[in-house]
C-alpha cells in the first residue's frame, strides 16, 4: 500500500532553516535580541534533516480543523499535538497573543494596523496599500526573511509583505509577547487544505517525529545544507553587500 495518495507524489518540500546566530551576533544585528526577548532561540535553531516521505504522510493524514491542535498519523503512529505539547517538544513558549488571519489584517483590541505599518515603513505608509520589502530598512527586511522561512515558510514572493507577516514583525520589533505555535499549527492545517501548497516545517516535523518515537530507520533523509542557514549568504541573495571601509551592509548596486 502506498503511504499517501498520488496527488502527493509530486508535492514539493520546503526545507526548514536555521538562523546563523553567530553571524548575527558578530554583526550586531537586532534580530538576535528580538528573538531572545520572546524566548524563540530554540525555534530558530532546529538543525535537523528533512524526511520527505514522512512529511507527505504527516500532511496527508491531518484530521480535524481545531485552531489549537492537530492530529495525524505517520507510520501507523498517531501524532496528537496541541499548543502545550508543542511547547514541550520545541521548548518554545506557549504565551502571547494568538493572531491568525490569512486574508486580511488580524483584528484585535490591542493591535493597530496603522501603527504597525508606520513602524515598519515610516510615517507616509498606509495600511490599505500593498507592502513591499524594498521599502523596509535592512534589519526589518532581514527579520521579514526570517519570518518567511521559520514562522510562515514560503518558497518565494519575498518581495511582498503579507498582513500576517507584518503583524508578526510588529510584535517582534516592539517586544510584545506573541505566540508562534498557534499560527504554525494553523499554517499546517492550511497547507493540508490547499492542493498544491508546499509542505513546510521539515525540521520541526522531524523533531515531532522524534518525540513520538517514530522509527526513522532506512528513511530517505536530507540534512540541512549551508544554504539553509540564514545569515551572510542570505544577505547576498537579498542584494546586499558589506561596505569595505564602513563595515555596514548596503544594497549591492550602491
Amino acid at each position: 500500500l502506498p503511504r499517501y495518495p498520488e496527488a502527493y507524489f509530486n508535492r514539493k518540500i520546503l526545507v526548514g532553516k536555521v538562523l546563523d546566530f553567530d553571524f548575527c551576533i558578530s554583526e550586531g544585528f537586532p534580530i538576535v535580541e528580538w528573538i531572545r526577548v520572546q524566548g524563540l532561540e530554540p525555534f530558530f535553531s532546529i538543525n535537523l534533516p528533512s524526511y520527505p516521505e514522512l512529511m507527505k504522510e504527516f500532511y496527508v493524514h491531518i484530521l480535524g480543523s481545531s485552531m489549537d491542535s492537530l492530529i495525524t498519523k505517520v507510520k501507523n503512529k498517531t501524532i496528537d499535538v496541541d499548543l502545550s505539547r508543542l511547547n514541550t517538544i520545541l521548548n518554545v513558549p506557549n504565551v502571547g497573543v494568538r493572531g491568525w488571519n490569512q486574508r486580511s489584517w488580524v483584528t484585535s483590541q490591542d493591535f493597530n494596523r496603522q501603527d504597525c505599518v508606520t513602524l515598519l515603513f515610516g510615517e507616509n505608509a498606509n495600511h490599505v496599500q500593498r507592502m513591499y520589502t524594498r521599502n523596509l530598512p535592512l534589519h526589518y527586511r532581514f527579520l521579514h526573511r526570517a519570518v518567511c522561512t521559520h514562522i510562515f515558510p514560503k518558497a518565494g514572493g519575498f518581495d511582498e509583505v503579507t498582513h500576517m507577516e507584518a503583524y508578526k514583525m510588529y510584535h517582534l520589533i516592539t517586544r510584545r509577547k506573541i505566540n508562534v505555535l498557534f499560527p504554525m499549527l494553523n499554517h499546517m492545517h492550511s497547507i493540508h487544505d490547499r492542493e498544491n501548497a508546499r509542505l513546510a516545517y521539515s525540521n520541526i516535523i522531524t523533531k515531532i517525529l522524534h518525540f513520538f518515537n517514530v522509527d526513522l530507520t532506512g528513511e530517505v533523509l536530507h540534512p540541512l545544507q549551508s544554504d539553509d542557514k540564514l545569515g551572510k549568504g542570505t544577505l547576498g541573495r537579498m542584494g546586499f553587500k558589506k561596505h569595505k571601509r564602513l563595515g555596514t551592509w548596503i544594497p549591492r548596486d550602491e
